[in-house]
């Protein structure tokens, strides 16, 4: 197996570099460059950017049975030809021995082979790949925003090669991006086709061809705007002056992403009025809203059309911001999750890798910790990667900047400069809407030296770990102002707090776990209920005198009786501390 590795440089160069490269295909696009000229660019800059000696896209014939090789870098030209002629890559096989770059486009994943010489289904191919002298490849498909495969991007290297799941999750995203483009670019195509249709068609015509000619402009313009930088605001106050009436763009979570300015300004006063709307969608998922307001007169169709194309215009710019900021997140995590984690040789460079960041490591940092609740499995990801961006750019407007990333499914933000309702924000940046979530949060520090955020983290983790043994959520808790608990989970050994909670209530743990009881509930629950058995039957749903039994024999366990005060208060403290030491343990 070759030992070549791939790795991604995350510095600003590099971020430019893609920037650039990604630039260069929208511009191709907006240029009505020859389908096959946009195709050879995305081959071209896929192999540029991640290093592949050969690249290719590949399309469906029309109906839809082999894909053809329509674009290429670093392929032959006599290989080209003899596969599309002689060896094409059929998709009416049965699975079992379909080519790779049929799988992919079948099943709309990306398919990886290490070594070709090793995969039977590769064989037909196994001339032209060695006469290419290529021997390993991975096919990723081209997904338009419905959710239909239109191709797949083929890379190849000459040796064997393992590919990276960080390599793949690149290759996707500029996959991505290169489906956009070709749908753009055919686009683009179709309506010039049907423009030269138009010039020979009768006068009953000709109000179509303006329209279509109408559309070109409008879809020219929004590009254009895109690319001088003018960013979502420019994309919808374009916009509004096409369709004149207000326009604004917003995220899935009800953030607003851009406003119309000038002379169809959205006003202030406007309230929670709700206004139709336009999808705005990124593969296969909705990422942004487009809400046109109220206007004099019914949308035209024109103004139908400018509204889809400013759909897709936004995809572009929200699809090129998301890659740049992913690739500054990658870095903002990495100091992030070796500062808390307090590995010492990570230690020893994270503050200078925090300095090229912007960020100060030497002043004093409070620390937020938030975890999510209420949230579907499917959904955790897109809530933290929706969370992590609302709280970049909230970071990115205060000075001294925060840092902030995820570290155990958790979201951790470092402030050197909080105010009193800091917290509480950037809790509520964490919440989300669609999808739904809640967020708790926990504030801990301030941390003042290196070894002091892991301690600090380990002590807010452990406290959100006891606000769920509680209850308690949808609310930001400072370890201060949890008592004893927030107190205790601030000690560094925790052998003494275990061997305490074992000496009280280590008969009663040992009982629930031989005998299957809950004498461990029924306890928390007498306490939370304020020791009264006819509320801890209620809140158990069970007989009084099932609680008084569970009680009698937590008596005859521990030998103390919960209706002394002092015998009550030592289980209750037991109780806590044995909490308390447990989740210690498990936040290290």
């Amino acid at each position: 197996m070759d030992t070549q590795q791939f790795t991604v440089a995350t510095d600003r160069p590099e971020i430019r570099r893609w920037m650039r490269s990604v630039g260069a295909i929208t511009r191709t696009v907006v240029a009505a460059a020859p389908l096959h000229d946009v195709l050879d660019l995305i081959a071209r800059t896929a192999a540029d950017l991640m290093g592949y000696e050969f690249c290719g896209v590949l399309l469906p014939d029309p109906e839809r049975r082999k894909l053809i090789i329509e674009g290429s870098s670093g392929l032959s030209t006599e290989y080209v030809a003899r596969v599309n002629a002689d060896r094409p890559v059929r998709l009416d096989q049965d699975a079992a021995v379909e080519a790779p770059s049929s799988t992919a486009f079948r099943t709309g994943r990306p398919v990886a082979i290490a070594d070709i010489d090793a995969t039977p289904q590769f064989a037909p191919w196994g001339g032209v790949a060695k006469e290419q002298g290529y021997r390993a490849m991975i096919s990723v498909p081209l997904v338009e925003s419905n959710d239909v495969v239109i191709g797949t991007l083929n890379c190849y290297r000459k040796g064997t090669y393992s590919f990276e799941p960080e390599e793949i999750s690149l290759l996707t995203v500029l996959a991505d991006h290169a489906a956009l483009a070709l749908t753009t670019a055919r686009l683009r195509s179709d309506e010039a086709v049907r423009m030269d249709e138009l010039v020979i068609l009768n006068g009953e015509l000709h109000q179509q061809r303006d329209l279509l000619q109408r559309s070109e402009e409008i879809h020219r313009k929004l590009t254009e705007i895109a690319l001088r930088g003018g960013g979502v605001p420019g994309i919808a106050t374009a916009l509004s002056i096409l369709v004149s009436r207000p326009i604004s763009i917003e995220d899935t979570n009800g953030s607003t992403l851009g406003r119309s300015t000038g002379h169809f300004a959205v006003s202030v006063d406007e309230g929670d009025v709700e206004y139709p709307w336009h999808p705005v969608l990124l593969s296969e998922n909705e990422v942004a809203r487009i809400r046109v307001h109220a206007g004099g007169t019914p949308l035209s169709s024109i103004d139908t059309r400018a509204i889809e194309h400013a759909a897709v215009v936004t995809s572009l710019e929200i699809l090129r911001s998301r890659t740049a900021d992913e690739a500054a997140w990658r870095l903002h995590g990495e100091v992030l999750n070796d500062l808390v984690g307090g590995e010492p040789s990570a230690l020893a460079t994270v503050v200078e890798r925090a300095q090229r960041l912007g960020h100060d490591l030497t002043v004093d940092h409070t620390m937020v910790v938030v975890a999510l609740s209420d949230v579907r499995p499917d959904d955790v990801d897109l809530c933290q990667q929706q969370a992590v961006r609302r709280i970049h750019a909230w970071a990115g407007a205060q000075e001294p900047k925060p840092l902030s990333g995820i570290h155990h499914d958790r979201i951790v933000v470092l402030i050197p400069d909080m105010g009193p309702d800091t917290a509480e924000h950037v809790r509520r940046l964490v919440a989300s809407n669609r999808p739904p979530a809640v967020s708790t949060a926990v504030i801990a520090g301030p941390c003042s030296d290196l070894p002091s955020y892991n301690r600090a983290y380990r002590a807010a983790s452990g406290a959100l770990d006891m606000l769920v043994l509680t209850g308690r959520a949808d609310e930001s808790v400072s370890l201060d102002g949890l008592g004893l608990v927030g107190l205790l989970l601030q000690l560094d050994d925790t052998t003494q707090l275990l061997r305490y909670a074992d000496r009280v209530l280590g008969p009663v743990r040992a009982h629930d776990v031989t005998r299957g009881t809950d004498l461990i509930l029924t306890l928390r629950t007498h306490f939370a209920g304020g020791l009264v058995a006819g509320t801890t039957a209620t809140r158990l749903h069970v007989h009084p005198n099932t609680v008084g039994q569970r009680l009698r024999r937590i008596h005859s366990l521990t030998g103390m009786d919960l209706t002394r005060p002092d015998e009550a208060m030592e289980i209750a403290v037991a109780l806590t501390v044995g909490d308390v030491a447990n989740s210690y343990r498990e936040a290290r």
